[in-house]
């Protein structure tokens, strides 16, 4: 099958989502300490919201990279040992670093390793795995979803497919507005594994984030028709994100008013929100046209960093909050003092460069593709966990 097109905007947004969920991260971690402050709270929202993209973002990638470069046969069996190969056995390596310097393996061994491999399972050895738990779902449904979709293009006549889409996004907002109410059904069901699977774990039932995933399904198998529609509906989604990110500002800095006194919170926030999701699809839109706009008017330098930002993410996704961690250690030992909103950026940049680093030291190793996803080393097809030989085309996950 001959390459592709290189869709070059790719390995920036993948770059900057992993850059915004760092920053999630070390909002989440300052915006509770004591010494924060009216100013920083709303500092922080501000700057939480404009991150919130991330997880959206990384979803569609996932779905515009797998039905762009697989539009032919597949080999599902080779498609899985990849993802297995070089995107399972390194979150399988970090979730053990992360339970070591968490809760480790002092006392029964054989309770603490049977402990280790539910929450490997689980996405709980550390709070950012959950998204690998969550993405993965949707490799192993890749066969079955790529049949639907592609049954669903050839009965929609092309003028009605951006209605079509539209509705599957209407049915996913009807799934999340009654999240609750399934939870309640599936508890009073007690089904074996599904059950949990829209309880205690439904934060990261795929079904949640579906929609992000056919809007990158379509976005692939059409990349021309996205752009139309990118430029056509500019004023549209510039229009829904501007308002309801005033509108989340708002109601989250009105919120850390109580009669206690101050109390920061971001709850109001998560994801699994039905009109959040409405700011989150926006928010695909236009930082997908940023970044689009971005990577046409770069030179060769900055194309260069801007592939390096997005090579290397899946390696820093996994180490970043083993990074965070250290970079509070800097944080007391330098900033101590300062405005929290000053100490969580240089934590913030502390950590992303620590990331970053250690993601392209471990490439170099031998052993680099297990751990960081990817080998950096002379003669390695310098390739983010490729899916076939012929793929051109990378996500977050590096396929």
């Amino acid at each position: 099958m001959p390459k592709k097109a290189r869709i070059n905007e790719i390995e920036l947004l993948r770059g900057l989502a992993f850059l915004a969920v760092a920053l999630q991260h070390a909002i989440a971690h300052y915006g509770g300490l004591k010494e924060a402050r009216m100013e920083d709270g709303v500092l922080m929202t501000i700057l939480l919201l404009a991150a919130k993209f991330a997880v959206p973002v990384f979803i569609f990638i996932t779905g515009m990279v797998l039905f762009y470069n697989y539009d032919g046969q597949l080999r599902y069996g080779s498609f899985l040992r990849k993802r297995f190969s070089d995107i399972l056995v390194p979150y399988i390596l970090w979730s053990a670093v992360y339970f070591t310097v968490g809760t480790g393996w002092g006392g029964d061994v054989g309770q603490r390793a049977g402990t280790w491999a539910a929450n490997l399972v689980t996405g709980k050895n550390s709070y950012h795995l959950w998204y690998i738990v969550m993405i993965f779902q949707f490799y192993l449904l890749f066969p079955v979803l790529r049949l639907l979709m592609r049954a669903c293009a050839k009965r929609v006549p092309f003028k009605w497919r951006a209605a079509a889409l539209a509705g599957a996004g209407l049915l996913c907002l009807l799934l999340v507005y009654n999240l609750f109410r399934i939870s309640g059904m599936m508890a009073d069901a007690d089904i074996p594994f599904l059950t949990p699977f829209f309880t205690a774990y439904a934060d990261r039932n795929f079904l949640y984030f579906a929609f992000y995933f056919i809007l990158g399904a379509a976005a692939g198998m059409a990349p021309e028709r996205w752009t139309y529609w990118l430029s056509r509906g500019k004023a549209a989604y510039l229009a829904v994100f501007a308002v309801l990110f005033g509108y989340y500002t708002y109601v989250t800095v009105h919120s850390f008013s109580s009669p206690d006194g101050l109390h920061i919170s971001f709850n109001g926030l998560s994801l699994l929100r039905p009109l959040m999701t409405l700011f989150l699809t926006s928010s695909i839109f236009v930082f997908y046209a940023w970044s689009k706009t971005w990577t046409e008017a770069a030179g060769p330098i900055s194309r260069k960093v801007m592939n390096g930002l997005g090579r290397y993410s899946y390696g820093a996704y996994l180490a970043h909050a083993l990074m965070l961690r250290q970079s509070y250690k800097v944080d007391a030992w330098l900033f101590a003092g300062w405005n929290v909103t000053l100490r969580m950026l240089m934590s913030f940049l502390i950590c992303a460069v620590l990331s970053y680093g250690v993601t392209i030291a471990l490439s170099y190793l031998p052993f680099g593709k297990w751990t960081a996803g990817i080998s950096s080393l002379p003669g390695k097809k310098r390739m983010s966990v490729p899916a076939q030989a012929q793929q051109t085309v990378r996500h977050f996950d590096g396929n």
